[in-house]
């Protein structure tokens, strides 16, 4: 007796398939580059308002939404900048 052997073929894939894995793998890349971006404007911001920016940055980096949450509780006032000399 032949034994006939089925060749097994992938199923095909769709488009809407491809799109939904797509955005999926695409979520988590954007959660990271958000999340980068907020790290660095923290950091910048809390070096202009004389607070260790350094800090701040691992807290946000740790705590993620928290830790923003917290520094714009707590952060200081923006210093005033100098006025400029009177003109001579």
């Amino acid at each position: 007796m032949v034994r006939q052997v089925r060749k097994m073929m992938p199923l095909p894939v769709e488009q809407w398939e491809i799109l939904a894995v797509g955005g999926i793998c695409l979520i988590p890349v954007v959660w990271f580059i958000v999340g980068i971006l907020i790290c660095i404007w923290v950091y910048r911001d809390a070096e202009s308002r004389g607070m260790s920016g350094v800090l701040w940055l691992i807290i946000v980096l740790l705590t993620t939404i928290v830790g923003l949450i917290i520094y714009l509780v707590v952060r200081k006032d923006k210093k005033p900048e100098a006025p400029p000399p009177p003109p001579s």
